[in-house]
């Protein structure tokens, strides 16, 4: 789990092509992968002399060093094996003025979720840690028990109430008195933190917060108003208090400290003009239901873990169960680290290869189809699951002298390798059987005939900051549901703010989506609703024949062009995008006839509004909202979408 080889691992993908994923890519593709390839024991397919012996061990997708900072939808990634929900994670980099904020997002798959928490050392004990760490503004224990907001409160409330009339000498009211106590409280418990013996540029902050509460005080006591309290701020390396999990002497090397709290959300900001995305790396939303595990990963990184198994889907928020986060220290470089990072908690953590791609992309159309208990997939699962496990026998018997003298968590390492390198082993004959498998269960002769048809596609689109696949059923049937939709629309209703705020950041992008992006609450229209069903983690379209509302509006002209993916369901009634609804289908020719108003089609994380999934059209509901789109949309850059002219995209 080394983090200081951040310059070997320079960026390194495969261009997305129309080759199917585990087919022999072009001399030129495999020769332009091997230019900037991290070294060869991180490197699936790689050799000692850079040449790559099997394109279908090439990474699938990229792993950059630095995602585009303060790119609010990130970059998305595939990592190998099955641990994460469609394998899918998703790297952003938030501004801040300590410098990049590398976070890793991602859905932990819930079969995967007992081996998290196997990795993990949980403890009621949290320990003051000093770190250095470069600082540019209020320091991190401020931020966290936020020191500068409540006396800033408590201030103007004093304020506030001297300029009513209501506040004497001996005579505070209730709100004011409480906001006082407050800060009090949170001096207390950051001097408590810190100790008798601080560093300097902290017991500089304690100080300056003293004596702003002694100037409150000062002010309740003479009925005399508050000057202006400025937050300290700091700029420079220094050393700093950091609460962390205490992790026992007891604990094997395998295992990470965590602490079970209540739920949190991250807490970035979104300029709505720019879409630029910033976060402090700490500040959270406090208002989630059901709870979460904070983790200590070591040298700076820290995860956040919603887990399953405690968070009873009818009384927390479904859509935030198995969620992940993997925050790197400030800093470039760090977007392998937070990857590899991956494996302290017992997950896969290295990019996803080609081979691995395939079977991503036909367990997708598995579960789109509806073939999940089809008796030739369930067949071919457990059949794949026995080579790997043959696999794994084999190499144990070849290295078990290796481990001759190991310690418990070099034990513990190696059966890990020796787990890793039979599941890439065992890929090519596994794609193999599950593509003869769905290519049965969908009436096709065998694998290959199924790989030949013109809609088999394994490459992987990016969306905005995720990739779908696509189903290889409807892209052989497109002239069929064209004909099924046609005379229909698939529509999303919103509001000025909201039209603004999704062009900005350039996607309509789900409430959860939403929430890592830094954009408010409160844009949806059913937010907290959608979190309780799980709907959260979609965006929600209608199909309809006409639409009625003189709402700002984007419409899809092309139903088709986006029941080509393979993550989506749908109801013929309004259930907030229930995941687990008795009336959802994913079946587009169900969905096509859908004829209530109410109807909801539900795509997983977002739509990319600017890319080749961009509507026909977007409404708006004057002239002079149409010419403000019409200008920030040019000052982006942006002049076509979807192939269209913008000039013929926006309406008035």
């Amino acid at each position: 789990m080394g983090t200081n080889s951040k310059a070997a691992h320079a960026t390194y993908a495969i261009s997305p092509s129309t080759t199917h994923v585990g087919a022999p890519a072009d001399s030129d593709t495999v020769e332009a992968a091997t230019s900037s390839q991290p070294p060869p024991e991180h490197q699936p397919g790689g050799e000692a002399d850079g040449h790559v012996r099997d394109p279908g061990l090439l990474p699938v997708t990229p792993i950059p060093d630095t995602p585009d900072v303060g790119k609010a939808f990130g970059e998305p990634i595939l990592v190998g094996g099955a641990d994460l929900h469609a394998s899918a994670a998703t790297l952003v980099s938030y501004d801040s003025p300590d410098g990049p904020r590398t976070v890793l997002h991602a859905l932990v798959a819930e079969d995967a979720e007992d081996k998290l928490l196997e990795a993990l050392n949980i403890t009621k004990d949290m320990v003051p840690t000093q770190v250095e760490q470069k600082v540019n503004g209020r320091l991190p224990l401020d931020r966290e028990h936020q020191m500068a907001d409540t006396l800033i409160a408590a201030a103007k409330s004093v304020n506030h109430h001297l300029g009513k009339g209501d506040l004497a000498p001996g005579k505070v009211p209730g709100t004011t008195a409480k906001k006082i106590s407050k800060a009090q409280q949170v001096l207390s418990t950051v001097q408590a933190t810190i100790g008798a013996d601080p560093g300097p540029v902290e017991a500089a902050m304690l100080e300056h917060y003293q004596h702003k509460l002694a100037a409150i005080m000062h002010a309740v006591d003479t009925a005399t108003k508050v000057g202006q309290i400025e937050p300290f701020l700091h700029e420079g390396t220094t050393t700093i208090t950091v609460m962390k999990p205490a992790l026992p002497e007891e604990a094997g090397g395998e295992h990470v400290a965590a602490v079970l709290r209540d739920a949190t959300r991250i807490k970035p900001t979104l300029d709505d003009t720019t879409g630029t995305a910033s976060w402090d790396g700490l500040t959270r939303w406090q208002n989630a239901s059901g709870r979460e595990y904070a983790i200590d990963l070591g040298d700076g990184f820290h995860a956040v873990y919603h887990p399953y198994a405690i968070n009873n889907p009818t009384t927390t928020e479904h859509s935030l169960r198995g969620r992940l986060e993997i925050i790197a220290p400030p800093g470039e470089g760090h977007g392998p680290d937070v990857v590899r990072r991956l494996g302290q908690l017992h997950l896969a953590n290295r990019p996803m290869t080609r081979e691995e791609g395939e079977y991503g992309y036909l367990n997708a159309n598995i579960t789109a189809q509806g073939l999940t208990d089809h008796a030739e997939i369930t067949q071919a699962k457990a059949t794949g699951q026995h080579i790997e496990e043959m696999i794994r026998h084999e190499l144990l018997y070849e290295r078990a002298h290796q481990a001759v003298g190991m310690d418990q968590a070099q034990l513990a390492r190696f059966a890990k390798n020796i787990q890793l390198e039979a599941h890439t082993r065992a890929l090519p004959a596994q794609v193999t059987v599950l593509r003869d498998a769905v290519a049965t269960a969908t009436g096709h002769a065998d694998g290959a005939a199924l790989a030949a048809t013109p809609g088999y596609d394994p490459t992987p689109r990016r969306g905005g900051g995720w990739l779908t696949w696509n189903r290889f059923d409807v892209a052989n049937s497109l002239d069929t549901l064209r004909e099924a939709t046609k005379g229909k629309k698939l529509v999303h209703a919103t509001s000025m703010t909201g039209l603004k705020a999704m062009l900005a950041t350039g996607v309509l992008a789900s409430t959860e989506r939403r929430s890592i992006m830094g954009v408010k609450p409160g844009v949806g229209k059913s937010e907290q609703e959608d979190k309780k069903t799980g709907g959260a983690s979609s965006v929600f379209l209608r199909i309809l024949k006409k639409t009625t509302s003189n709402a700002p509006r984007l419409v899809w002209d092309q139903p088709e062009r986006l029941l080509n993916r393979a993550d989506y369901y749908g109801a013929n009634c309004d259930t907030f995008g229930a995941v687990n609804s008795t009336a959802a289908t994913r079946n587009p020719f169900k969905i096509a006839a859908f004829n209530s108003g109410a109807n909801e089609i539900m795509f997983g994380d977002g739509i990319d509004l600017l890319g080749d999934e961009g509507p026909s059209r977007i409404h708006c509901t004057s002239e002079e909202q149409r010419a403000e789109i019409h200008a920030m949309l040019t000052a982006k850059g942006v002049t076509h979408i979807a192939g269209k002219p913008i000039d013929s995209v926006l309406k008035a």
